[in-house]
């Protein structure tokens, strides 16, 4: 009976840190600027590349660079994301 206290105590443990380090990127830090996201991509079947921007912040944009890095020569597909610093507008 304590066994199978202690194992699902671990479970749960196991699942809170799974679901913490998912989650993590996705809150906002104190400090943490706005940046532009730019991404560049060609699919296999595509023949010329497509681009896309959005704002963020930048550690998201960082998690995302690293995550969505990808090149395949044999088919000629890419996908390469760019972070830029979001200039602070003023509010009049």
């Amino acid at each position: 009976m304590l066994r199978d206290r202690l194992s699902t105590l671990g479970d749960a443990a196991a699942g809170f840190v799974v679901l913490a380090a998912l989650v993590l990127p996705f809150l906002p830090f104190p400090g943490d600027g706005a940046a532009r996201i730019k991404v560049h991509f060609r699919a296999a079947t595509g023949e010329t590349p497509h681009m896309l921007s959005a704002k963020t912040s930048s550690s998201l944009c960082a998690v995302m660079a690293a995550a969505l890095a990808y090149e395949n020569p044999e088919t000629g597909s890419f996908t390469e994301v760019k972070c830029s610093a979001e200039a602070a507008t003023a509010s009049p």
